[in-house]
């Protein structure tokens, strides 16, 4: 039993640092693959044009987490009739959103040159037109894999869905990097990229057959999704307040300190968001086990599943920040050719930030788990807040200051989280009826 235990969290941890690894090296080999096929200008205009249907990625409403949640909590109740409409209703659900912003897209492009629009020099109004017709078909298929790899964090294998993951990000890395050394037409790069989510679906399927309760398909009926709209909207919110409060910060220190500034601040955010990226390897496993836990009403062994947790992430991130702060200067040589600049007590201040960060994000797997997303939605909330009044007091306090406000927010976060864990696990109604 022990021995099982071990081995699945070795799984678990593994495929997530797999997956992750996928995306480092994605990202370290394509960027100058880019700049040596394309050059820099080019480039420029092909990152402009992914950006816009990247936001797409923000149309599945927070469904992809959320329906995966109620799907978990159905299959441990025997609800299978219930969880299989549900699945359904979300890939129609999806799939009739996609097909009606493909059709405006292309109402739209009859109208509008986007080319000449976004003052393109390289792409043509052919290319510009493919490319993103391209990728918003390609980020819908995506949504439809998402929701159906899902059903691996559902069922409480979460290494299958990593590993699923990782190959497809690692395909997309093979498949760009041949058709960049290739020469060919770049809108090549969404169609490969749809035609390796569409195959992967098909494998996905093939595996997920052996549970009899699973069907994929679509359905007229889309109650059962639609009635997960709000909760799955505030989940969304918080990943697209989050995402502005991340950008707005770079923005704000770029306004008010300088150009300069915002190079110190990004990369010290670099540094730490990286540390943070990989402990959550720790603690996003534990979702779908706590969906299980509080659905049968084991609100003890939940709680002792998240007293451990909690200590084993403050362990490791107070262990992680130190190791950082002592090996600052080695870091930074091995990272940079020339000296880098910057003040050791925003570096300071920026790790303690993220050590109250990944506390309070590992005690919201539980809330999270029950689709409990109330408070999350704050997050972004206090961000706007923080910014608002950092633009005013940002010339005196510096990045340091900036910092400090972090911990502030972390700390209400973790305040509001371990609060609702209390409520959770202290009453004995089931939050999912």
């Amino acid at each position: 039993m022990i021995k099982s235990i071990t081995s699945k969290h070795f799984h678990n941890y593994f495929s997530s640092f797999l997956q992750r690894f996928a995306m480092i090296l994605s990202q370290l080999f394509l960027i100058p693959a880019f700049i040596l096929n394309l050059g820099i200008d080019q480039y420029g205009e092909w990152l402009i044009l992914t950006t816009i249907p990247n936001y797409l990625l923000l149309s599945d409403l927070g469904l992809t987490l959320t329906v995966t949640n109620e799907i978990c909590r159905l299959i441990n109740i025997k609800e299978y009739s219930s969880q299989q409409k549900l699945f359904k209703a979300t890939l129609t659900f999806l799939s009739l959103v996609g097909v009606f912003l493909i059709f405006v897209f292309i109402i739209l492009s009859n109208f509008i040159d986007f080319g000449k629009l976004l003052n393109f020099q390289f792409l043509s109004t052919k290319d510009v037109f493919l490319i993103l017709g391209g990728f918003m078909i390609n980020i819908f298929s995506y949504l439809i894999f998402l929701v159906t790899i899902g059903y691996f964090k559902a069922l409480n294998l979460f290494h299958k869905h990593e590993y699923f993951l990782a190959l497809t990000l690692f395909l997309d890395f093979i498949a760009t990097l041949i058709i960049l050394n290739l020469n060919v037409d770049l809108y090549f790069i969404p169609i490969t990229m749809f035609i390796i989510r569409f195959g992967m679906i098909l494998i996905v399927n093939a595996q997920l057959k052996k549970y009899k309760f699973y069907k994929f398909g679509f359905t007229l009926g889309l109650n059962r999704v639609i009635n997960m709209l709000p909760v799955s909207l505030k989940f969304s919110f918080f990943q697209l307040g989050t995402a502005f409060f991340i950008q707005g910060s770079t923005f704000l220190v770029g306004m008010v300190l300088g150009p300069a500034m915002v190079v110190i601040f990004n990369t010290i955010r670099t540094l730490v968001n990286t540390l943070r990226s990989f402990i959550s390897i720790l603690y996003i496993p534990t979702m779908q086990e706590f969906t299980i836990l509080i659905t049968k009403n084991l609100k003890k062994e939940a709680f002792l599943k998240l007293k451990k947790l909690m200590i084993l992430i403050f362990l490791i991130s107070l262990a992680s920040a130190f190791g950082i702060y002592f090996l600052r200067d080695f870091i930074f040589e091995l990272w940079f050719k020339n000296s880098f600049s910057y003040d050791v007590k925003f570096l300071a201040f920026m790790l303690c930030s993220i050590v109250i960060y990944n506390l309070w994000n590992a005690a919201s797997m539980l809330p999270m788990s029950i689709n409990r997303m109330n408070e999350l939605a704050l997050y972004p909330l206090l961000g706007i807040v923080v910014l608002i009044v950092q633009y005013f007091i940002l010339p005196k306090t510096g990045l340091t200051g900036l910092a400090i406000s972090f911990i502030f927010i972390d700390l209400v976060m973790l305040f509001l989280v371990l609060k609702l864990n209390y409520t959770i696990l202290k009453t004995q109604k089931r939050f999912l009826k």
